[in-house]
């Protein structure tokens, strides 16, 4: 007779988008919408007139420093990825004042199209590590000298195939 077990993983579930049921429509509360709704229609200020589509508002400007030229100037800052809140972070810890990382409207189309680089190469370097990790364990099995002691380090190998393309890491901007 098999035992049920209690539905446990929905404990680990990061709660990252939060669903608010309203009386007409839901509403997806995000991190990266906490200043505004970035393009969800649902969540516009304004509500939508003479049978037009609402529109959420722009993500707010913050003073900063542009990612694309360097100079201080007003953006749209950077959402909060790792990376970049470890920078903020580390740069909180030493007590040195904070530096928002933004992109002028000058500079958002560029950086839009260095994000979207970013996101095609650590695609397709994913698909090298699995295809890593693949080969490796295939070509053991071919060979006949497959054991478990192969695992850790074809796991290890394709780890570090797969954050190849972070040290060309570029944060997502609105």
């Amino acid at each position: 007779m098999p035992v049920r077990m209690p539905f446990v993983t929905a404990l680990f579930f990061p709660l990252r988008n939060v669903i608010i049921r309203h009386k007409y429509h839901i509403k997806v509360w995000h991190p990266q919408l906490y200043k505004g709704a970035w393009g969800n229609p649902a969540m516009a200020k304004q509500p939508a007139k003479d049978g037009k589509v609402a529109r959420a508002h722009a993500p707010a400007m913050e003073d900063g420093v542009c990612i694309i030229c360097g100079e201080g100037r007003k953006g749209i800052p950077a959402g909060p990825s790792i990376p970049i809140r470890l920078a903020r972070w580390l740069r909180a810890a030493m007590k040195q004042p904070a530096k928002h990382t933004i992109a002028c409207s000058e500079h958002l189309e560029e950086a839009r199209a260095k994000r979207a680089k970013f996101d095609s190469k650590k695609r397709s370097y994913l698909l090298g590590a699995i295809a890593f990790f693949a080969i490796v364990m295939l070509c053991s099995v071919a060979f006949g000298i497959f054991g478990l002691w192969l695992l850790p380090p074809a796991l290890l190998g394709a780890f570090f195939v797969a954050m190849l393309p972070y040290f060309y890491y570029f944060p997502p901007f609105g």
